[in-house]
């Protein structure tokens, strides 16, 4: 009996004091509003800087294939190339042909 009226006494505590029981729901939504978007806010902040460290690994990797990119193209290389595995060699100055144009 004494838990009927206990909760009967509860409710009544609670109409007399409509607005401070607002406020109290507000104020715990509050709160559980803060929570959420302080941990959306770290995810962010860490989804962040999974992609700054992917942006400088890959400026990183775009640097090497560009240092690569011109080692393969000197012309030495390029030449060094022809000899040994095409067997070319530079023409003397009696295989020059010119070609004019009309």
């Amino acid at each position: 009996m004494s838990s009927i009226k206990l909760n009967k006494l509860i409710l009544q505590d609670i109409g007399n004091h409509k607005l401070l029981f607002v406020v109290l729901v507000m104020l715990v939504l509050s709160a559980m509003a803060v929570v959420e978007f302080t941990h959306q806010n770290r995810q962010l902040t860490i989804q962040q800087d999974k992609l700054f460290q992917q942006r400088d690994a890959l400026e990183m990797e775009w640097r090497n294939l560009l240092v690569e990119q011109r080692a393969l193209s000197e012309h030495s290389r390029v030449e060094e190339i022809a000899q040994l595995q095409l067997q070319m060699v530079r023409p003397t100055g009696q295989q020059d042909i010119v070609v004019d144009e009309p």
